[in-house]
């Protein structure tokens, strides 16, 4: 088979922020069911993301180079990455944030599984790429490789092509076996996790299985792969050595403990940080990332701050309402402006042009658009049905509901700018699932939402309209009465639903929008209407900062969203909902009021523009 793939850097950098994306989403889903606080888990992720890049790419690099990396501050002329470095930095990353921040047993055994998961997704970017390529192989399954590639050049230097032939050797496909082990590890280790009594057992199992496959692959791989210069070992390289090394070490670590220990009774309470020490801890994180932001690349820097830009906010949020005291809680969610400040700083103009991301596209007529997002939280209405006379005029019948969803999506638009007018035609395909819980009645009910959304936008200095329409399994919180005697459900549900968006001022400037079900990846199932203000900081495309309002009948939240590109290719997207005021419900068989604090509501999402034309 014949790998030719025309942009294999972009394949890589794509399934790089995919896997830190994907994981992402998976610690929050999890972590989200045990009620662990997400700020709490995103300011983990980001330093433990920001120790596996760190430690992948060090760890490809000789140990005396390392001082003039960090003086000049650049990794230039270093690009490999070692995965092994990365996992075992990332540990070191995890057990800083179990001293200090108090992370418990759950961050750990999902770390223990879910980093697996990472590492797979990256080694299908890598085997599109090109890199950590596989021995020559004859079988059936073998892949050969194009010029410009690690493995034709290595074979061409080598003497095992002439340097007319297009494609390399057939070689072992390494990665896929790679990715494949890997996945087998998360789901041996996630079905495990209950026989294991330390808490650590977990992570020292998944290290041992990592570093005793990744040993046994090292002999399927080829040696010009490896960094640096090593001398080879009678049949083993020294990679190897230290790996095998590492899995007897962590064989003993799991082994002897285990024997005498008891078993863990779940996951403890750990002691949380104080908010000084919070504030403090945040604002050092964001120093860091500052400071040393010409070491990453831009896919590294979108996979820090998908974590990072939210876990900012809510920690904002978190002070904000932790404070009784007016100008404690004015200075203190303050100062969480700056730590936003410096990461929105490593947002910088694209590396590969003279130009400016701005002055790039005041000249670019079209561009494809390609969107990955997803949304989760969770949501509490009231449903109202039966209408009926009562001592002040027509009364009703109220249900109280609570809604646990999770929607992910993507999308495709061909972006026009015609001079006068900019088009945006497009189409999103979303699903995802909906969990309602009626809270007076007690019964609960998943629903699995799917469905796809053809739209298109009109932009003009001034004004700008978009209109589109979902169609599919769509179910969505009813914001007003249902004329019904009877009804058993907390969403309503319709094949066919509007989706309008209008702006009024100029987008780069200062604007007011009106927004019905025209967020990605959807809307739903919490289908509100939104009037934001919003600016773009004097660019005309791919920057938006907006507060705004969503509201229905009965039912309003604040709402802060911000766009941004990182580079004239990548771009970022994220909405957080504030929770409001404490929910009130009772139920059929105790009728005193309770109440249930409103929890905030996630949307974020990752964009890549390509095929420019100017």
């Amino acid at each position: 088979m014949k790998i030719a793939i025309q942009n294999p850097e972009f394949c890589f950098a794509f399934f790089y922020v995919l896997s830190f994306a994907i994981s992402f989403i998976l610690f929050i889903v999890f972590t989200s069911r045990l009620k662990i606080p997400l700020r709490s888990v995103l300011i983990i992720l980001t330093t433990v993301s920001l120790c596996v890049i760190i430690g992948s790419r060090l760890s490809a690099i000789p140990v005396s180079e390392w001082g003039n990396i960090i003086v000049s501050g650049t990794f230039e002329g270093y690009q490999d990455r070692y995965a092994v470095g990365g996992l075992l930095f990332g540990l070191a990353g995890l057990i800083l944030c179990r001293k200090i921040l108090g992370s418990g047993i759950t961050i750990i055994n999902l770390y223990a599984w879910i980093t697996p998961v990472g590492l797979g997704i990256q080694k299908i970017g890598c085997f599109l790429n090109g890199c950590c390529y596989g021995k020559p192989s004859d079988l059936p399954w073998s892949v050969q490789y194009p010029r410009c590639t690690n493995a034709h050049y290595h074979h061409w230097i080598n003497g095992l092509i002439d340097e007319n032939d297009l494609f390399s050797l057939g070689v072992h496909p390494v990665q896929l076996y790679e990715a494949f082990l890997f996945f087998l590890i998360a789901f041996v280790v996630r079905r495990s996790l209950k026989f294991w009594k330390r808490e650590w057992s977990p992570l020292i199992f998944s290290l041992c299985l990592l570093a005793t496959f990744r040993f046994l692959m090292e002999f399927l791989r080829d040696t010009p792969v490896l960094s640096g210069s090593f001398t080879i070992l009678p049949g083993i390289n020294p990679v190897q050595w230290f790996l095998l090394v590492m899995a007897i070490v962590c064989l003993l670590g799991l082994i002897l403990p285990e024997r005498s220990s008891k078993p863990v009774s779940g996951n403890l309470p750990e002691a949380q940080p104080s908010l000084r020490f919070l504030i403090l801890y945040v604002i050092s994180l964001s120093a860091v990332i500052y400071v040393f932001r010409n070491l990453f690349t831009s896919f590294e820097l979108i996979s820090l701050n998908i974590r990072f830009i939210p876990a900012i906010l809510l920690t904002g949020h978190f002070v904000f309402r932790s404070l009784k005291t007016v100008s404690f809680r004015l200075t203190a969610t303050a100062s969480i402006i700056f730590p936003l400040l410096l990461v929105t700083q490593t947002f910088s103009p694209d590396s590969t042009k003279s130009k400016s991301v701005k002055e790039f596209y005041s000249e670019v007529k079209s561009y494809r658009r390609v969107d990955l997002n997803t949304s989760f939280g969770e949501h509490y209405n009231t449903v109202q049905y039966n209408p009926h006379e009562s001592y002040c005029g027509t009364g009703y019948t109220n249900e109280d509901y609570k809604h646990l969803y999770r929607i992910t999506g993507g999308g495709y638009s061909i972006i026009r700018n015609e001079g006068k007018y900019i088009t945006t035609r497009g189409i999103n395909l979303y699903g995802g699932i909906n969990k309602e819980n009626n809270l007076t009645k007690h019964w609960e009910r998943t629903d699995f939402l799917f469905g796809v959304k053809p739209y298109f936008k009109y932009d003009l200095k001034w004004v700008g309209l978009g209109v589109g329409a979902h169609l599919g399994n769509i179910r969505w919180v009813p914001g007003s009465p249902i004329d019904k005697l009877n009804y058993d459900r907390g969403t309503r549900s319709s094949p066919v639903m509007p989706a309008v968006l209008l702006r009024v001022g100029r987008a780069d400037i200062l604007n007011f929008q009106y927004n019905y079900g025209f967020n990605y990846p959807a809307s739903i199932p919490v289908l509100l209407h939104e009037f934001s203000i919003g600016a773009g900081f004097g660019f005309k495309d791919g920057y938006d900062l907006r507060f705004g309002a969503a509201v229905s009948e009965n039912y309003s939240a604040t709402f802060i969203s911000a766009e941004a590109l990182v580079a004239k290719n990548f771009g970022l997207a994220l909405k957080y909902n504030f929770g409001g005021e404490d929910f009130y419900y009772y139920t059929s068989d105790n009728p005193d009021y309770k109440y249930i604090d409103r929890k905030g509501r996630i949307l974020f999402g990752l964009n890549y523009r390509f095929g420019f034309e100017k």
